[in-house]
């Protein structure tokens, strides 16, 4: 069986560009490994709620949720063990100032502080870094058998695998904290510590964006003094528990030169991070139109059909080439295509077509 590796993971990771599916084929892993027998949750950061429709929920939140048995039943499933849930970013984050600030009315400070609430929902890194966050709480907890994350929609799929880094250079922020010493010193004496530059640097900041934004950025940073390495070691932590032999990477790239070449460069790129490579998925690839080469057009609608005909033969050509740089590249039984659905993935039956694409199954089977 093709990506076998991956239904017998204890994590899977889907990563990928924005919009190429890695949403959907999240979904159809964690279905089909719950359908095998196993334990499973499916965790993504979709604010689109595409893994909540395609599971047939309404909505999901930062707490797992069972899928009913009546939505495995309406599809002709057997019922199973799968949880499903959205990763709200703020709360993740919060939990883990709560964890590391030194006492309770510290974390209460850094939580109610302006500049914070602006920075932990659009600082870059954060979705990622919160994604593994919520990985490493979940595996932590021991409650399911195979944990599969939604990665967070990036332009470059390796932001998942860097996000942690750059996420916690910014808050240990030395450069920045340099400039914010006199802030940080506060009260009347603002600007009486004898750091000339940092002074001046201060005087121009505070014209730009006000003096509360900046007294809100010096306290922030004067509240998480001593917090930064807890969070790097948790951002080790999880770097360890994905470097493990039972975790899978699976790439999702769609079947066109510029994604293709970056699924490759990023497969590539988790073996030079001995990150375990579980398979490539090329989703929604075109059929071969198997056009005559002589059409006769007559009327001007039939033109107009030719003609988009021609152009749809031209895509798929295009497509067969690049997949033809995958068969070249990566060994047979570590990448698949999925046709392109003329249909929307709305609900358990047709995500459960979707993974039998996939992995080639029908039915409940024992690992």
């Amino acid at each position: 069986m093709k990506l076998a590796k991956v239904l017998a993971s204890e994590i899977v990771v889907c990563a990928g560009s924005g919009g190429v599916g890695k949403t959907t084929v999240s979904a159809a892993i964690a279905l089909e490994a719950s359908l095998r027998g196993r334990s499973t949750i499916v965790v993504t950061i979709d604010p689109a709620r595409r893994l909540a429709n395609s599971l047939g929920l309404e909505q999901l939140s930062n707490t797992p949720k069972r899928i009913p048995k009546e939505k495995f039943e309406a599809a002709g499933l057997p019922p199973c063990s799968l949880d499903a849930m959205m990763l709200d970013t703020k709360t993740t984050f919060d939990e883990l100032v709560i964890r590391y600030a030194r006492s309770e009315q510290k974390a209460r400070k850094i939580i109610n502080n302006r500049f914070y609430q602006a920075i932990s929902g659009a600082l870059s890194g954060t979705h990622e870094y919160m994604a593994m966050e919520k990985l490493y709480e979940l595996s932590m907890e021991g409650n399911y058998d195979l944990i599969v994350i939604d990665t967070p929609p990036t332009r470059n799929a390796l932001d998942f695998l860097d996000a942690p880094k750059r996420m916690t250079s910014f808050l240990e922020g030395k450069l920045l904290k340099w400039f914010l010493l006199p802030a940080i010193g506060g009260g009347k004496g603002l600007f009486k510590i004898a750091n000339f530059a940092a002074v001046s640097f201060l005087k121009v900041v505070q014209k730009i964006v006000g003096a509360q934004v900046l007294s809100d950025t010096a306290e922030f940073f004067a509240n998480f003094e001593g917090m930064y390495e807890g969070f790097k070691q948790r951002a080790q932590a999880v770097y360890e528990l994905l470097r493990k032999p039972t975790t899978s990477f699976v790439v999702v790239t769609a079947p066109t030169n510029e994604s293709v070449e970056e699924a490759l460069f990023f497969a590539k790129t988790l073996r030079s991070y001995e990150l375990p490579f579980g398979g490539l998925i090329v989703n929604r690839v075109l059929p071969d139109p198997d056009l005559p080469a002589k059409v006769a057009a007559k009327t001007e609608a039939a033109k107009a059909v030719l003609g988009l005909a021609r152009r749809f033969e031209q895509i798929a050509l295009k497509e067969r080439r690049s997949l033809e740089r995958l068969e070249s590249e990566v060994e047979p039984e570590l990448w698949v295509q999925i046709p392109y659905q003329t249909e929307e993935v709305v609900d358990l039956k047709a995500l459960k077509n979707i993974a039998e694409l996939i992995f080639g199954s029908a039915g409940k089977r024992p690992l």
